[in-house]
């Protein structure tokens, strides 16, 4: 007895063994199914989830202070987080945007450090103007273009697969910078969540508290945090008195729209400057978007993101374009009192949007 358990136990290990390797084996051949597993780990670590098995599957990231030069000679600052094992991997440029999270921000912090064990070499660009002042600032887009160059030019990092990734504000700064003719030609991949469409449209449904959205308006009562960067985009042009008037508050989209064309020109303009739906044309055939947008957004109204995505459709249909939505975030934070069933559905369609993402950091560098 004691020597056929030995022999069955024996060959326990061998069959074992045997189907050890041959998932090794799988995993490395196929890669659709490690980028599934990656991207499943990916949005539990960064969702409620009281399972989290990011750490057994990657080592721990390294987290490193950047300094780069920016275009107007002053010197821009990042955090880049990256598993430091010698490899290059693909490279993702965060923005923040208007009154973002710090570099401490819990938040902030597992969402660099998950974005790394997925595969990507991770820099934050931070905004002194826009991340500790929420103030919009136009000359912000071109700081994002020398993070990506800064980043592109990293010994651990492919260049040829480098994206941008931007929440709230941000996503629409990315937006406008992947125009840039300086990196167009070299992006990617660019994310964009809880952005906005067109800049002057957003001014004017904050100033009538009205969202449009499929082809109407509805009420919208504007966070405390939209209102603040509101009003500091136009106090500087308070002694005008559209700029008063859209202070003050319209009845409605018209009249918020007749009052905002009687701004001045050059701050109508800059206006249009960070706007998407200005820059539409610029962006790369090569370029793929992926617009994300939770349905209650309470900050920039969702409708903002659905014009994005029909703009593309409509206006640059070589451009590739993935739209979800969802309902399991407070703007671009995950939502703790979201229900289970709710939260599952949510995990699910933000395991659906990560997939491609994720697949470029699986890709093998060339």
């Amino acid at each position: 007895m004691l020597r056929f358990l030995g022999r069955f136990s024996y060959r326990l290990y061998i069959f074992a063994l045997v189907v050890a390797v041959v998932i090794v084996a799988a995993l490395a051949l196929f890669r659709p199914i490690t980028t599934a597993i990656h991207t499943a780990a990916f949005a539990a670590q960064v969702l409620p989830s009281p399972v989290q098995p990011q750490p057994w599957l990657a080592s721990e990231p390294e987290h490193v202070a950047a300094e780069f030069p920016r275009y107007d000679g002053s010197t821009g600052t990042g955090d880049i987080y990256v598993i430091p094992d010698g490899k290059r991997r693909a490279g993702l440029v965060v923005f923040l945007g208007a009154n973002a999270a710090g570099a401490d921000d819990p938040d902030v912090v597992n969402l660099g450090r998950a974005l790394a064990r997925a595969g990507f070499a991770v820099m934050y660009y931070w905004s002194p103007t826009m991340g500790e002042r929420a103030q919009v600032d136009a000359g912000e887009v071109a700081n994002i273009v020398a993070a990506f160059e800064h980043l592109r030019r990293q010994e651990f990092v492919d260049p040829d697969r480098v994206g941008l990734a931007g929440f709230s504000v941000g996503a629409s700064f990315a937006l406008v910078a992947a125009a840039d003719p300086r990196i167009a030609d070299d992006i990617a991949f660019v994310n964009a969540f809880g952005g906005y469409y067109d800049t002057a449209d957003l001014m004017v449904q904050i100033a009538a508290g009205r969202a449009i959205d499929n082809g109407g308006d509805v009420p919208w009562e504007v966070d405390r945090l939209t209102r603040r960067v509101y009003d500091n985009m136009l106090t500087p042009e308070s002694e005008s008195p559209a700029a008063l008037a859209l202070l003050e508050g319209t009845t409605s989209i018209a009249a918020a729209r007749a009052r905002y064309a009687e701004l001045p020109e050059d701050f109508r303009a800059e206006v249009d400057s960070i706007a998407p739906s200005h820059h539409i044309d610029l962006w790369s055939a090569n370029t793929v978007m992926r617009v994300m947008h939770d349905q209650g957004d309470p900050l920039i109204p969702v409708g903002e993101s659905r014009r994005l995505v029909q703009a593309l459709q409509q206006q640059r249909p070589d451009v590739s374009v993935y739209y979800t939505e969802t309902d399991i975030f407070r703007h671009v934070r995950p939502d703790a009192a979201t229900d289970l069933k709710s939260m599952l559905a949510g995990a699910f369609q933000l395991y659906r949007h990560m997939y491609h993402i994720v697949a470029v950091a699986r890709q093998p560098a060339r």
